[in-house]
């Protein structure tokens, strides 16, 4: 006799709903498509650990120097004289995320996160959808059972051949 696991339960909007990552029923925040504010459609954004981290990274240079006066544009020497851990001295909860991607995000450099990106956005890959390559580009599935262990929903979209070949791909950048 086997016993069925019990699905995760959340509670939304005062209903109790189903959560399966088999089935990408994720909840309503990771639907495909957005409703904003202001009524309009727009695509679901998923990032990866990596790409957190250098959005992380550029805002928090971006404060400094309005902190500072300066303002204006992206400047690579300014980048280059901020270090990480001067960035994020002033707020725990930052420092701790931080810390948390510093650990944890595979690509280091924003063009590796790009090139990333590219590997997974690529006509072969338009049907995963936007959690699944967020979890490709943030997990190290060493072969293709383990990554449709821990992402159980390229179950049916991608042959172990298909993924072992985009595993392969993305450990070449990180």
């Amino acid at each position: 006799m086997s016993a069925t696991r019990p699905r995760p339960r959340r509670l939304i909007n005062g209903v109790i709903e189903d959560v399966d990552a088999s089935v990408l029923k994720l909840g309503p925040e990771f639907e495909v498509k957005q409703v904003s504010h202001d009524g309009e459609e727009s695509p679901l954004i998923a990032l990866n650990l990596s790409e957190v981290r250098l959005l992380m990274m550029a805002a928090m240079r971006q404060r400094k120097r309005e902190m500072n006066g300066q303002g204006g544009a992206f400047d690579e020497m300014e980048q280059d004289d901020m270090d990480e851990e001067e960035l994020l001295s002033s707020n725990q909860i930052v420092r701790k995320t931080q810390e948390y991607l510093s650990i944890f995000a595979r690509f280091r450099d924003e063009d590796t996160v790009s090139a990333v990106e590219h590997i997974l956005k690529t006509p072969e890959n338009a049907d995963l959808h936007p959690f699944e390559i967020a979890q490709l580009g943030s997990l190290s599935c060493e072969d293709a059972e383990e990554a449709k262990t821990l992402i159980p929903s390229l179950a049916n979209k991608k042959s172990d051949q298909e993924l072992q070949a985009l595993l392969d791909s993305l450990r070449r950048y990180g």
